[in-house]
Parts: structure tokens; sequence; C-alpha cells
């Protein structure tokens, strides 16, 4: 009798699990039933239920941003670190052409300024060739001169009676590009700025 009882538990308990499982996959995609359901399959069910259902929105969200990204801003608006339009002219206004005799008085004076009293001193000459370079380039931008770049050599050497030749070369349009070189002579030192201005499009 033990055993028929036990046997007939059994196949009850399985007809019951039979039909659970059936009424679930009828149900197909409905994520309640996933819930209700009992076992690691139907957790597992439901847990994949949820997250598809978490998913879609932040995809859309995604899909939208990238349609609307900085692609298409990028193309319309230009940021601050683009460099002006295109003027297309080939030469400088006359008024803003680079003209030498306007700053050789200029850098004399700030040469003077500088080693007026100084003496030679290998280690500080490293700091004051420097010092000299940035206050003619201040010097230089202060003339507004638009669409040239400037470049500014400085050479100071220790004066012995010695004979001091610098030399340059460079390709550039003569009609529109243009140098100045100012010496300075101190009693214990010469000195040599040399700036090129070149006009660029």
């Amino acid at each position: 009798m033990a055993d028929r009882r036990l046997n007939n538990q059994t196949e009850a308990r399985g007809v019951n699990t039979v039909k659970t499982m059936a009424s679930n996959a009828s149900r197909g995609d409905d994520t309640q039933s996933g819930v209700s359901g009992t076992g690691p399959s139907s957790a597992i069910a439901a847990t994949a239920a949820a997250t598809a259902g978490e998913r879609q929105p932040s995809l859309a969200v995604f899909r939208r941003l990238s349609m609307s990204g900085p692609g298409r801003k990028s193309s319309m608006f230009l940021s601050s670190g683009q460099p002006r339009p295109n003027t297309y002219r080939m030469e400088p206004d006359s008024e803003y052409r680079f003209r030498p005799y306007k700053l050789q008085s200029k850098i004399l004076e700030t040469l003077a300024e500088h080693l007026k009293d100084q003496k030679y001193n290998p280690p500080a000459m490293n700091d004051l060739v420097k010092n000299i370079s940035r206050s003619v380039h201040q010097l230089v931008k202060n003339f507004q001169l638009p669409r040239y770049k400037i470049v500014i050599q400085t050479v100071v050497t220790q004066k012995f009676d010695q004979l001091v030749r610098i030399a340059s070369r460079c390709l550039w349009d003569p009609k529109t590009d243009n140098m100045l070189s100012v010496n300075y002579e101190s009693k214990d030192m010469i000195a040599t700025v040399t700036v090129y201005a070149v006009y660029f499009e």
C-alpha cells in the first residue's frame, strides 16, 4: 500500500509539473508567467526578459545621439582652435607690410636695456637670450602684422676683439617677406638680433 501511495503522489506531481510547463510554454513571451514559475529555468527567463526590456530604451537613445552627434555639428560650426578662413590674397595690404626701418630703433633700445650694465656670465646667458627674444617678439606683435609668421634669432657672445660673422639663408617671396638684423656692443658682450617676417595665406 505504501508503494502505491508513493507512486500515486509521484504521478500526480508529474502531471502538475507538465501542466505548469505547458501553460508557461503556451504563454510564450508573457513576462508575468515567467516570474510566477518555479525552478532555475523560470528565474533565468524572467531575468533575460527584464534585461531585454531595460536595454531597448538605452539603444534607442544611443541611436538618436549617434545620428545627431558631433559629426553634423562639427561640419556646420567651426571650433575656436581652427584657423581663420582664407582671404585668397597673395600679398598683404600696404599698411600691414613688414617695414624693417620702423623696428630697428625699437629693437636697439631693447638690447640696450638688457645689456647696458651686464657682464658676460656663461650660466646666465641662457636666460638673458630668452628674455631678449621675448621682449623683441612682443615688440613686433605690437605693430599688428596680420598673417605674418615672426621668427626671432638672438646671439650673444663675449667680446675678445674677434670677428663675428652670422649668416642665414631663407626660401621666401621677396615681394612680401623681409628680415631685420640689429647689432649691439657693450664693454663685454656683442649681441645680434635677427627678425624674420614671412607672410602666409
